[in-house]
This record gives structure tokens, C-alpha cells and sequence, in this order.
């Protein structure tokens, strides 16, 4: 078994409405996200001085957060556990501001700033603001907070609930790159060079699949999934295909492909038609 982490902002370069992926680390199921990505965050030239990320509880590690704030001047925002002295110091001090300011975009909620929490906890050795998030939990039949800190301290409490909004999205694209259509969990080997070269190869596949969503000629594409893609080619039994030649390639649609090599000369037919006897021979014997 192998464990990918994808860790939000450090792994993605963010296009115009998508992103790319430009870092992953790959190790067995085992091993902690953070463990897996200290290296990759101390080192990634992707991530530059004013970059924000995103991160999940699994990071919450504060001498990293320390470390990207004063090295790499990389602002962080990241939920804290229920149980840590910070978030009770944030919850308490947010008690003491009357209803706090209304959510952005939750009608139901509200969000209060407080300044300076970094002291209770001692791992993080950089100032750090929290914004107190109350909202009603319907399991428990009551008003209950979470508590994001944010080592960029400009930043007011709409624009760290906005930024930090954006992690569902990114928690999607990754649910479907592994099973939406990508199939990145069907791994048909054991070996770890086999499982590293299809996660690579469904890596790379992916981003260029979202490189070309970002270009004018892909725009149609931008707002659809694989599989969604997938069951459109069944209902209307177009397919294309993707023909390289040299450093170029270019997508056809299949019947329209098969017409343009109709009318290429017989001769050229006939070195086609060879090649591809050669080669489907080779297929079946890997079969």
C-alpha cells in the first residue's frame, strides 16, 4: 500500500480557475502526512515569499509553521485541534466580543478575530491571529466553534473564512483524481517502481488535462470532470484520440481521423498498416 499527500497550495500552481500539480511525495501508507512533506515544504521551489497555504489538521506541526514563516516568508492558515491551549484561549476571548461579525457567506454563522494566541502554543515561535467560526452543530443540538490561526497577520477575518473556503474544492479535485474517473487507487501491481510510474503517469495526466482546460481551445472542458466527460462520449459515441508526432500532438475526433488517414496515399497507408500489425503484436504478447 502507498500513501500520496497532496499537500494544499505547496503541491498546486494555481491557474485561472484550476491548478496544477507541481509536487508529490509518495511513501508507504505508514507514514504521517507531515513526516512525508517536511522535506518537500522546506525545500519546493514552487513555493515563493507571500505564498499562502492551506492546510488540513494532519500538518498542524508549529515549528514547521515557524520555519515557513521566518525562512521562506510563507503565511499559513490551518485549523486547530478542540484540545489545544490555543484554541481554548481563542474561544474564550471571542466569548468576550459581543456576536462577533457575520460569516461572508453563511447567513447562520459568525466569526471573531483574535489577536496574538502563538503563546499558548509553544511549538509556534511566530505571532499568530485566530478566527473563532460559530456555527450551529445539528448532531448536537448546539452552537459550537472552530478555530483557524493564520501566521498573516494583515489578513482580516472575511478574507481568512474566504481563503480558507477554497479547501473543499481542493479536497474535490483530489477525490477526483483518485477515483473520479482517474483512477489513481487501481493500482494492478505490488512492485513500488510499477505503482510509482502509474502514479506519476496519472499525475502528469491529470495537469495536462487542466493545462489545456486553461487554453481557449480547452475552455469547454474547464468546468467538467473525467467521468463526466466519459459518460457524454457514451450517450453520443463520439470518442477522440490523441496523436503524437515529434515534440507535437493534436487531438481528433476519431471518425474525422480515420477519414484523414483514408486519404492519405496508398503508400503511406500501407507503412501504417504495418506499423500497427508490429505493434499490436507487441501488445498481445505483454498480454
Amino acid at each position: 500500500m502507498c500513501s500520496i499527500a497532496a499537500y494544499e497550495g505547496a503541491g498546486c500552481e494555481v491557474l485561472d480557475s484550476a491548478g496544477l500539480l507541481t509536487q508529490v511525495a509518495l511513501s508507504a501508507i505508514h507514514v504521517h502526512d507531515m513526516a512525508l512533506c517536511r522535506s518537500l515544504l522546506k525545500e519546493a521551489p514552487v513555493l515563493r515569499a507571500g505564498d499562502l497555504l492551506l492546510e488540513d489538521r494532519g500538518f498542524l506541526d508549529g515549528a514547521t509553521v515557524s520555519e515557513l514563516k521566518r525562512k521562506r516568508q510563507v503565511d499559513v492558515i490551518i485549523p486547530l485541534k478542540a484540545n489545544m491551549l490555543a484554541t481554548q484561549e481563542a474561544i474564550q476571548l471571542a466569548e468576550m466580543v459581543d456576536q462577533g461579525q457575520a460569516h461572508p457567506a453563511r447567513a447562520a454563522q459568525t466569526i471573531a478575530l483574535v489577536r496574538g494566541v502563538e503563546h499558548m502554543w509553544p511549538e509556534c515561535e511566530v505571532p499568530l491571529n485566530a478566527c473563532v467560526i460559530r456555527f450551529w452543530n445539528t448532531k448536537k443540538k448546539r452552537t459550537d466553534p472552530i478555530v483557524l490561526v493564520t501566521t498573516d497577520l494583515k489578513l482580516n477575518t472575511p478574507w481568512i473564512v474566504r481563503h480558507y473556503e477554497e479547501r473543499p474544492e481542493i479536497e474535490q479535485d483530489y477525490e477526483q483524481l483518485k477515483s473520479g474517473g482517474w483512477q489513481l487507487k487501481k493500482l494492478s501491481s505490488t512492485r513500488y517502481s510499477e505503482i510509482v510510474f502509474y502514479v506519476l503517469t496519472v499525475v502528469l495526466s491529470y495537469s495536462l488535462y487542466h493545462l489545456f482546460a486553461n487554453t481557449q481551445r480547452g475552455a469547454r472542458f474547464a468546468d467538467k470532470t473525467r467521468q463526466a466527460l466519459a459518460f457524454e462520449q457514451l450517450r453520443t459515441q463520439r470518442t477522440h484520440i490523441i496523436v503524437y508526432a515529434g515534440g507535437h500532438f493534436e487531438i481528433f475526433e476519431t471518425l474525422r481521423f480515420v477519414q484523414m488517414v483514408l486519404q492519405l496515399s496508398l503508400p503511406m497507408q500501407e507503412r501504417l498498416r504495418t506499423w500497427l500489425v508490429e505493434h499490436l503484436n507487441q501488445i498481445q504478447k505483454r498480454e
